[in-house]
């Protein structure tokens, strides 16, 4: 028979991986085995599986990531039926929104996402912030007193985590972690996206709150960690951009492109080189101080011993006491101040901008120009990080309004593209099943298209409807929506040709729009996008 290793360790954050909170294993505990009979479904039934799915026959996607996807989106671990999925849903950029959480609790109130409301022992799983911000409820600092010492943080995107993880020693902060996982950049007790797998777990999957592993959720395997790491490290982009040798058609976008390289009018490469995640000079994720745990957050606090606890980012698992002052005057939060940057590419569509979703302004809005707008306060000004960057560069930065917009305009510009070329990849890759296979299996080639579709949707978004005063690339987003309509045709088509021809029709659509971008604008894509 074979035996599986589970960890007695707990650890969890919301984010850039899974969704994690944690504290070390005790070193003096030996492990817990379960069998793998305790699983509904075997990572054996799943390779099997996949073995006959035709994306893997087809070598669009390897067994491995086509195992790990059925890990993510599939696997409840025996728990309170919540999957990775849950919180990181393919159709919806791998993360939640108000819009997804209002929208699936209209249609599915009985959604797991949900299942703290209808279960008393799982009550205090969740906070209000869930259906109000959709944040969800984090005991990054250990499960010392869990309903009390928590936070309260917005649901990163999983995309391109293997451009964006690798720890930049150079912050100051110890290792582990050797990968960023989470806001904080500390969410994997121990310290690899490998180990995030079981954080999650034993954070958001439980049956009751006692977290026993074993009665309320089973961790998964070694092999099961293998299998997710694999998928997780396939989504999204699996490269850079090179901005200097980037162009944009549009001329605001363009400007914006140069106002965001340039240290003197925008300052963002220095952070996020290439529009990724990593700082400028080590091409690794570093944490920052941003200060913006300063501005106003709607979000939910925790408390320690009747006083509210701020985040404190990084640090602070297992300590006895806060130890770091976020601006009250004393202790208030765990940890050190920091948090990580997530890569900007994939922004404009997966919101939230910032850990605790804050109000960057009086409007009560929280687009992606005002996120850009943020770098012009008084709070970011102030940081510890600003300061910083203000003695290498001999000046404080003074964003422009203009500058800001151009900005925004320019990340909206790659983000647009960006969907457009995960359209295209699973369009392509939808043709080549069509061809090969013809009917057989024609509902994976109907739901590749489907999240063709929706990929569309999101550029069409994020770009701007062409009824809008000032679009982007406004010639593109007709294509685009020309696009929509023949997919649309082929996912009703009755026969295995007119969905190739309608297919074939919607990238030859797309690659028209595309090309009224710019230049230099080149994806590399892994195949986890080719999974659901």
């Amino acid at each position: 028979m074979r035996r599986s290793t589970t960890w007695l360790g707990f650890a969890c954050w919301a984010g850039a991986a899974l969704f994690a909170a944690g504290c070390a294993e005790p070193e003096d505990e030996a492990p817990v085995y379960l069998d793998d009979a305790s699983q509904s479904v075997t990572l054996a039934d799943r390779i099997a599986r996949c073995d006959e799915d035709p994306r893997v026959v087809a070598g669009l996607v390897s067994r491995d990531v086509c195992a790990g996807a059925g890990v993510f989106f599939e696997e409840t671990f025996e728990g309170n039926g919540r999957t990775c999925g849950t919180c990181h849903p393919v159709a919806n950029s791998t993360t939640i929104d108000v819009d997804f959480v209002t929208a699936l609790d209209q249609s599915n109130p009985d959604d797991p996402l949900f299942v703290f409301r209808n279960d008393p022992a799982l009550a205090a799983l969740e906070t209000s912030d869930l259906l109000e911000d959709a944040a969800i409820l984090e005991n990054v600092d250990g499960f010392i007193d869990p309903e009390h010492r928590f936070v309260s943080r917005g649901v990163n995107h999983v995309l391109s985590l293997s451009t964006s993880i690798q720890a930049d020693p150079g912050d100051g902060t110890p290792s582990p972690p050797a990968e960023r996982t989470g806001w904080g950049g500390d969410g994997s007790s121990d310290g690899t996206l490998r180990g995030f797998l079981r954080d999650a777990v034993t954070q958001h999957f439980p049956k009751r709150l006692d977290r026993e592993v074993g009665v309320d959720f089973r961790l998964p395997t070694p092999q099961e960690e293998d299998v997710a790491l694999a998928f997780q490290l396939s989504l999204g982009r699996q490269n850079e951009l090179d901005l200097s040798r980037v162009r944009l058609s549009d001329p605001e976008a363009e400007e914006g492109r140069i106002a965001f390289m340039d240290p003197h009018r925008g300052r963002c490469n220095v952070c996020h080189n290439n529009a990724g995640a990593n700082f400028q000079d080590t091409g690794k994720n570093r944490n920052f101080d941003t200060g913006t745990r300063s501005l106003a957050s709607s979000l939910n606090v925790g408390s320690f011993e009747d006083r509210g606890l701020s985040d404190g980012g990084f640090g602070g698992r297992d300590l006895p006491q806060p130890d770091f002052d976020s601006g009250s005057g004393s202790p208030d939060a765990f940890g050190n101040g920091t948090f990580n940057p997530p890569p900007l590419i994939e922004a404009a569509d997966t919101p939230p901008f910032f850990h605790n979703s804050l109000l960057i302004n009086s409007k009560g809005t929280r687009t992606l120009e005002d996120a850009v707008t943020f770098y012009a306060s008084a709070s970011f000004k102030n940081s510890p990080a600003a300061l910083e960057l203000d003695q290498r560069f001999g000046a404080p930065l003074d964003l422009v309004p203009g500058d800001s917009f151009a900005i925004a305009r320019f990340l909206r510009a790659l983000n647009g593209a960006f969907n457009a070329d995960i359209a295209s990849q699973r369009l392509n890759a939808a043709r080549a099943l069509a061809s090969r296979f013809a009917d057989t299996r024609a509902d994976v080639q109907q739901k590749l298209m489907e999240l063709a579709l929706e990929e569309l949707d999101d550029a069409i978004a994020v770009m701007g409807d062409p009824s809008n005063s000032n679009p982007l690339y406004p010639a593109a987003l007709q294509q685009l929506g020309l696009a929509r309509a023949e997919i649309g045709q082929g996912i009703s088509a009755g026969s295995a040709s007119e969905r190739l021809n309608r297919i074939t029709n919607a990238i030859a659509r797309i690659a028209t729009a595309r090309a009224q971008f710019g230049e230099g604008i080149t994806f590399v894509l892994g195949q986890g996008n080719l999974m659901y």
